[in-house]
């Protein structure tokens, strides 16, 4: 049957069509990125290969659609993390909360949003010939979207680590990460991240796979890549589970406490007694319910990009596996080769074939979307509605025409007059004191012009009697010579003592 279907084209050799004799590139099959077997039955050491792109033949068009749709998400994602980290820079701390992890978190979703916007703009080249798609030497648009999206994953699982490590900490031991496990946390954070990129980029390389964006190649990927990546998010996720195990732990001691034990007192009443432990343990549900509602947000961006990278991760390790063994099991591919010989031009009716054995549209489609939201769900959980009025007071202030200086100590005149330097000022008269209706008022000496009035009508405000209180001021004396007053403290021979009832002390 195979015979029967051959095309005589010089480029295809003796393999059937659709398929391409690899020995007529000069290359043998083994090339990163094809997808070649051996076909003793029609020549020993005969390689035929699938035309590039691979796609083409494993899915409909509709599949190059939702490329295009998950590459414009990408595009609004980038956008609105970018939003996101300028409001960090520029606004104040209290209307953005930042925090060095949410910075940190927000750079590695960027680097993988920038893996799909790149090819987006570009669209590049998949195929460097007919057989082979371009990978990092060849094409600089694969170079750079391969690195972002690899930089991004490797990021973003370890921020992720670190954030769940940062809340395990906080909420299961009442630990508050300090300046050591900052620094800790940039030195292992951005230096793991970077040390398996690299090994990964340099040994394992990126080529176009499926769409416009590369991919890690099949080959010593596990050991360069997918392996630390899971191996980092599993980590985290045992963390997280950790925690989770402690809340559920903590509600149900404090479920648990709220029992009251009854007993009998010396005076024949009942009395409630609470014992230590269940004093304790809701003191720790109020500690972890506190922390738990402030950091809600963190927990649910663990939470998600975990399910993002495991999902991503497991679904491309079983294509590696299948890629890779596809030329150790060829009799179970020929369905689908056999498919493919009898429609060379229309493979539409052999995509279900080659889903089966590779991976069906719809989980390929559920991976990119969920790639592609990874960073707006950064985006939502990190943004506050106090960012949006932050804004608003920002541009006011900037671009108002109403703008007038107005000094900030000339607002709290009142705080500590002592601190200000009144040079160069002639009165002209002493002060005098007069009561007027009972409220206390002074004759302000006339300082110079330059000296500013720091008592001014702010100061003088008009005494108000508390409601409970029965004493109001006393005027003070016109004259060192009063008559005598039995009630007076100088009668009684006290040195200013008052009896309560005549006591005028506000």
């Amino acid at each position: 049957m195979l015979n029967n279907a051959t095309l005589f084209d010089p480029l295809r050799g003796l393999c059937p069509a659709p398929f391409f004799d690899a020995s007529q590139f000069g290359l043998d099959g083994f090339v990163a990125g094809r997808f070649c077997a051996p076909v003793d039955e029609i020549k020993k050491d005969l390689y035929c290969c699938l035309p590039c792109p691979l796609t083409d033949y494993l899915y409909p068009q509709s599949f190059n659609t939702s490329y295009r749709v998950a590459e414009g998400l990408n595009v609004a994602s980038l956008t609105c993390l970018l939003v996101l980290l300028i409001s960090f820079i520029v606004l104040p701390a209290e209307k953005t909360r930042r925090h060095y992890l949410s910075y940190c978190l927000v750079i590695a979703a960027m680097f993988m949003a920038l893996g799909f916007v790149i090819p987006f703009g570009s669209k590049p080249e998949q195929c460097f010939d007919e057989i082979t798609p371009n990978d990092m030497y060849t094409s600089t648009t694969c170079a750079l979207s391969g690195a972002f999206l690899i930089s991004g994953g490797l990021s973003m699982a370890v921020w992720i680590f670190i954030r769940a490590l940062s809340m395990h900490l906080q909420i299961c031991w009442d630990v508050t990460p300090g300046k050591k496990f900052f620094y800790l946390a940039q030195g292992l954070g951005w230096s793991v991240a970077a040390t398996f990129f690299t090994i990964t980029i340099t040994i394992t390389g990126v080529s176009f796979r499926f769409g416009d964006v590369c991919h890690v190649n099949a080959e010593h990927s596990m050991e360069d890549f997918w392996g630390p990546l899971l191996a980092i998010a599993g980590a985290a996720m045992l963390i997280q589970v950790a925690t989770f195990v402690y809340c559920i732990k903590v509600y149900l001691q404090n479920m648990f406490s709220d029992d009251k034990t009854e007993t009998q007192s010396s005076a024949g009443l009942p009395s409630y007694t609470t014992s230590l432990r269940n004093r304790s343990a809701r003191a720790v549900y109020r500690r972890v319910t506190k922390v738990l509602w402030l950091q809600w947000r963190g927990i649910t961006i663990v939470v998600c990009i975990l399910v993002d990278v495991i999902f991503f991760s497991v679904v491309f390790i079983w294509l590696n596996s299948v890629t890779s063994h596809a030329t150790e099991k060829v009799d179970e591919l020929m369905p689908f080769l056999i498919c493919l010989i009898g429609n060379p031009t229309l493979p539409d009716a052999c995509f279900k074939a080659g889903q089966a054995l590779a991976v069906d549209q719809s989980t390929v489609t559920a991976i990119l979307m969920m790639l592609s939201i990874a960073g707006l769900q950064v985006f939502f959980l990190l943004g506050r509605w106090s960012m949006v009025t932050g804004w608003l007071e920002f541009f006011r202030g900037k671009f108002s025409k109403n703008r007038e200086f107005v000094s900030l100590d000339a607002r709290r005149p009142t705080e500590d007059v002592r601190v200000y330097e009144m040079k160069n000022f002639e009165p002209q008269s002493p002060p005098s004191a007069h009561t007027t209706a009972g409220i206390a008022s002074f004759t302000i000496p006339d300082f110079r012009s330059d000296t500013p009035d720091f008592f001014g009508k702010e100061i003088q405000r008009e005494y108000k009697s508390p409601t409970l209180s029965f004493s109001t001021p006393r005027p003070r004396s016109r004259s060192a010579n009063v008559d005598w007053d039995p009630r007076s403290s100088h009668a009684r021979g006290g040195l200013g003592f008052h009896p309560p009832e005549y006591d005028t002390k506000i």
